[in-house]
């Protein structure tokens, strides 16, 4: 099966081009999978939840992990949630704002992948 990566809580700043990092709570076997400009498919939602493919993704990084309360204002703009605050979209119910601060206290250890858009 053919790599890919959902957007579901992060699809409009996506589409929008607002969007060029994410953070996952990925195994390290799968994490690894994935390769600097290597091009990936996005879905709106999980492939067997019924996802659509909404694109393509070229990874412009190995990706890495990181403790979420070590996550910047940079990483809340490449995250697309400045870009849910602007245009007054929530995020599990929540302001993007407080969506963040709230992962930031849990001080998860997560996967990073920076990307572009490819398609």
């Amino acid at each position: 099966m053919s790599l890919f990566v959902s957007f579901a809580w992060t699809i409009k700043p996506f589409l929008a081009n607002a969007k060029d990092m994410t953070r996952r709570y990925w195994k390290t076997v799968h994490a690894e999978r994935f390769a600097p400009d290597m091009i990936v498919n996005a879905f709106d939602k999980l492939p067997y939840a019924h996802g659509k493919k909404i694109g393509e993704i070229k990874i412009t990084k190995k990706p890495y992990q990181q403790r979420t309360g070590l996550m910047t204002e940079l990483d809340y703009k490449r995250e697309g949630l400045l870009w849910m605050e602007q245009n007054n979209i929530s995020i599990h119910g929540e302001k993007p704002r407080t969506f963040f601060e709230d992962w930031k206290k849990k001080d998860d250890l997560v996967w990073v992948l920076e990307f572009e858009r490819f398609k």
